[in-house]
């Protein structure tokens, strides 16, 4: 994409993104039709439909139930930059610590903007940073509670008890500077097929015996007075999805 790769940027890009996303990809296709034989099993996504289409300037917002879907989300680009690499191949909002800063990320370094949770002044810069791709109609996938579910303190609750972590007002700010089209993704399961530990990131490998169910909401753009209006209504619509029936 002009303004955000260069040569250099699009050689790595085809290199290590490219190719790594052909392979997720394929196995995404894989996991949905395993679970089309054996309901319970593999990965289901409703409202496929939903997901736009060779289209920029999009922001996804999930939750984060494990590590699982810090790849997953991303891959449900692949329709469109299996044949647009460059254009719609996703930017990743990793945590510095626990991903950017290990060897074996090193093949998505190239797509990824670190968040340092320990440092405000770093983590306002990537900020900026994300916001200066979305204007440039990049593609992000946020993951707004800032860390796994399961390391809450406060969390906020649906109707029906699915719940999230308190969300960071970053996102609202992105929202409020960038207007996106916004993209709600509401993961299901991914725990139990990538259990958490506290005091361990890869522990074990995925167990696609349970099922991922993966949920797609109408992308919207999102409008608001402020960012603290705007992180609300994030999470009325994140909590909204988690509710909603096939």
């Amino acid at each position: 994409m002009k303004g955000i790769d260069s040569k250099r940027d699009k050689i790595l890009i085809v290199l290590t993104i490219y190719t790594i996303g052909l392979l997720l990809g394929l196995l995404l296709y894989f996991l949905r039709f395993l679970n089309w034989v054996y309901a319970g099993w593999g990965i289901k996504v409703q409202h496929w439909e939903r997901f736009p289409k060779k289209q920029k300037k999009v922001l996804i917002v999930s939750n984060h139930p494990s590590l699982l879907e810090v790849v997953l989300v991303p891959v449900l680009f692949f329709r469109d930059y299996i044949l647009h690499p460059f254009d719609f191949s996703p930017w990743n909002i990793p945590d510095k610590k626990n991903y950017f800063d290990r060897w074996y990320w090193v093949w998505a370094k190239i797509r990824l903007i670190p968040i340092d949770r320990e440092n405000v002044r770093k983590a306002f810069k990537a900020l900026r940073r994300i916001k200066e791709i979305l204007n440039l109609g990049g593609i992000v996938a946020l993951f707004a509670e800032a860390g796994r579910t399961f390391k809450g303190e406060k969390f906020f609750y649906s109707e029906k008890g699915k719940k999230i972590r308190k969300l960071k007002e970053g996102v609202g700010w992105l929202i409020l500077k960038t207007n996106p089209l916004v993209v709600f993704v509401w993961i299901d399961g991914a725990e139990k097929v990538l259990p958490n530990k506290r005091d361990k990131l890869y522990h074990c490998l995925p167990n696609f015996s349970n099922c991922v169910t993966v949920k797609i909401g109408k992308p919207i753009h999102i409008k608001g007075n402020n960012k603290e209006e705007i992180t609300q209504e994030v999470a009325l619509s994140l909590l909204k999805l988690a509710d909603e029936e096939e």
